[in-house]
């Protein structure tokens, strides 16, 4: 089992006891203090955790609110929608394996191109966000920044509790 999975089992864990392994559970979890709030947050909704979900949302839109000067609406919209791209990275059709196996064949997804990511048009953010595709283009720079901020909220997460744990 690899370190973020590790850390996302210790995450929704009832028992957090002492047990023989090299690192504990608990001592994953508190690994997650070394990250972004908003990096543990959405660590913590992909196991399904919608108060962290929530909270992810909020402490971006706070952010925006406060480096991009938007009112809390559009900041909420759009950093609902920037953590959901971030979170639902994987391929439609392929689920992110980049392949399906068809009668026992190995075919590479036509709709990825065999990379394993979904991505994002303007038409789907526009609808995701509830704006107008006609005036997706005002919102588009900004919805850019906020992405940014989610991705790298996203990526720091597992490196910073990595080094956390030593």
């Amino acid at each position: 089992m690899g370190f973020a999975e590790r850390l996302s089992s210790a995450c929704v864990a009832t028992d957090l006891k002492s047990v023989e392994e090299k690192i504990k559970p608990v001592e994953h979890v508190a690994a997650l203090s070394g990250a972004t709030a908003i990096g543990a947050d959405m660590f913590r909704a992909r196991n399904y955790d919608v108060d962290s979900l929530r909270r992810a949302i909020l402490l971006l839109a706070r952010k925006v609110r406060n480096e991009l000067h938007l009112g809390m609406g559009p900041a909420q919209q759009l950093s609902t929608v920037a953590i959901m791209e971030v979170m639902h990275w994987q391929c439609r059709t392929c689920n992110g394996a980049s392949e399906q196996r068809i009668d026992g064949l190995r075919k590479v997804c036509s709709t990825c191109g065999g990379t394993g990511v979904h991505w994002w048009s303007d038409k789907e953010r526009a609808k995701a966000s509830g704006y107008p595709i006609d005036t997706w283009i005002k919102w588009s720079p900004k919805y850019e920044k906020i992405l940014s901020m989610a991705r790298r909220s996203d990526s720091m997460t597992i490196g910073l509790a990595r080094n956390k744990l030593g």
